[in-house]
């Protein structure tokens, strides 16, 4: 059933210099957890949940540095060593943003807070992680200087990923003997990454939330057509999306069971599940279940859940965030003949492979 891997068609060649010099050091960066599903499949809720477990590095947010360096590598090879050598640090520091460094506009405070992960669909990192979030207090400026004195005209992969897992960190640094992985990071849709990682020998393990399509159609629809309806153009873009990122999932999980953690969506967000599949993620991860990993935090201060279902509204003394329409977003059914045939052989897979 899972056999291609559709993310191979805009993977860059891992032959060229940038991947293979140096690759057999990918095994020397510190021990790094990933949390990366496919879009609007709860990446950010099982990163909050896991947030404030005092065993895990404090995570800043979702960030874009690992896939852009594929993507440029992939687009134009040439065109991304000549623009990296001719401006060393701002061209690194603004691959976390796309066209922006994204810890330098939160630190700044040039955040537009309409726009949170899930109220649209970006083109570049959203700033704001969650509707209503208070401001964050990060230590961008030892990140940036961090970046400054060390950034060297070296150009590979492994020099990449572990110079900035080692400026990353220094973000929202969190110290203790207990912590158990030196790093942390979080982005959407890390396939060819993660099998590149993973083929040789990254000690990483990667946390991948898998959404029912029935629910995913919804959240997908209402961010990029800002739409409930269900029709054949949305349920073929849908569709789209929801297969063949979970294939490729699906498609690491068998390669490298170990370190791929697959976990259902609808067990996290379901209150009553919640604490029994905590509990399996987490010691799934090697690190101990505390109380904190039942309630969504960041930086440990509560945050609301990153919906596509969320909207800004203006009350007479101050801004909020609501539901909308409540009562009929948990009443949405997909029809069940709508569903694409394969879905159900998938999704058995996926309760077999799960946890």
């Amino acid at each position: 059933m899972i056999q291609n891997f559709f993310h191979s068609k805009e993977t860059p060649d891992l032959n060229q210099e940038f991947f293979l010099n140096k690759k057999n050091f990918i095994i020397k960066i510190p021990k790094t957890l990933i949390i990366s599903g496919g879009s609007r499949n709860g990446n950010h809720l099982i990163w909050s949940l896991l947030d404030g477990n005092s065993q895990l590095p404090y995570l800043p947010g979702e960030d874009k540095f690992l896939s852009q360096v594929f993507w440029r590598a992939f687009k134009n090879k040439k065109k991304f060593k000549r623009e990296f050598l001719n401006d060393k640090f701002n061209f690194f520091r603004k691959l976390n943003g796309i066209h922006y460094d994204k810890w330098e506009r939160i630190y700044l405070r040039k955040i537009n807070i309409k726009k949170w992960a899930g109220a649209y669909a970006a083109k570049a990192a959203p700033l704001q992680e969650f509707p209503a979030q208070l401001d964050l207090d990060l230590n961008y400026i030892k990140f940036r200087n961090y970046l400054k004195k060390n950034i060297k005209p070296e150009f590979n992969f492994y020099y990449f990923f572990s110079l900035y897992l080692k400026a990353f960190k220094l973000l929202s640094s969190k110290k203790g003997k207990k912590i158990k992985y030196t790093n942390i990071y979080a982005e959407s849709g890390l396939r060819r990454e993660l099998l590149y990682l993973l083929e040789n020998n990254a000690k990483i393990k990667c946390v991948v939330p898998i959404r029912k399509f029935e629910s995913f159609y919804f959240s997908i629809t209402k961010t990029i057509f800002y739409s409930s309806k269900i029709n054949n153009k949305f349920i073929k873009e849908a569709w789209e999306r929801w297969y063949h990122k979970t294939n490729d999932y699906l498609f690491l999980k068998k390669k490298f069971p170990k370190q791929i953690i697959i976990v259902k969506f609808e067990d996290l967000e379901d209150i009553s599940k919640r604490e029994k599949y905590m509990k399996k993620i987490c010691k799934k991860l090697g690190i101990k279940f505390e109380k904190i990993n039942m309630f969504p935090t960041h930086f440990k201060n509560n945050v609301q859940p990153n919906s596509s279902f969320t909207e800004l509204f203006r009350g007479k003394k101050k801004t909020k965030f609501r539901l909308i329409n409540m009562k009929n977003i948990y009443s949405l059914i997909f029809p069940k003949k709508k569903i694409p045939r394969k879905y159900f052989k998938i999704y058995r897979f996926i309760n077999k492979n799960s946890y």
